[in-house]
């Protein structure tokens, strides 16, 4: 799966047509059977999940979250992933793995990174 955020996230960055078939095509070229037809389903919003729905994920996060926090946040925010997203309870400081026995991925770049450092130092030299 990580093989697939990162194709997701070279796809969001990259402007050119050609070169996101040309990252497709690798993608499914170098993926096993089952994978592949996961990141098909879920390129082509066929991938469905029978028991995450909204009401499942909004018990979850009540059970771990103050209620009445969740229900305020909520309403601010105004969805619910990114809700949950910024509510979920953080996991112990010794523990940094996002899944056991895995790694977690490096931070994705921001666009114009290197520019964006460039003209702050260019800023700070005047």
């Amino acid at each position: 799966m990580n093989r697939f955020a990162e194709l997701l996230d070279r796809l969001a960055y990259e402007p050119g047509r050609n070169n996101k078939l040309r990252l497709l095509t690798s993608y499914f070229r170098e993926t096993g059977d089952s994978d592949r037809g996961y990141a098909l389903a879920a390129l082509t919003g066929a991938l469905s999940f029978k028991h995450a729905k909204p009401a499942l994920i909004r018990d979850l996060i009540a059970s771990r979250t103050d209620p009445v926090l969740f229900g305020l946040s909520y309403d601010y925010v105004g969805d619910l992933s990114e809700t949950v997203a910024l509510m979920w309870p953080k996991r112990n400081a010794n523990n940094d793995e996002s899944f056991p026995s895995h790694p977690s991925p490096p931070p994705s770049p921001t666009r114009g990174e290197g520019a964006q450092r460039s003209s702050v130092q260019q800023c700070a030299s005047y």
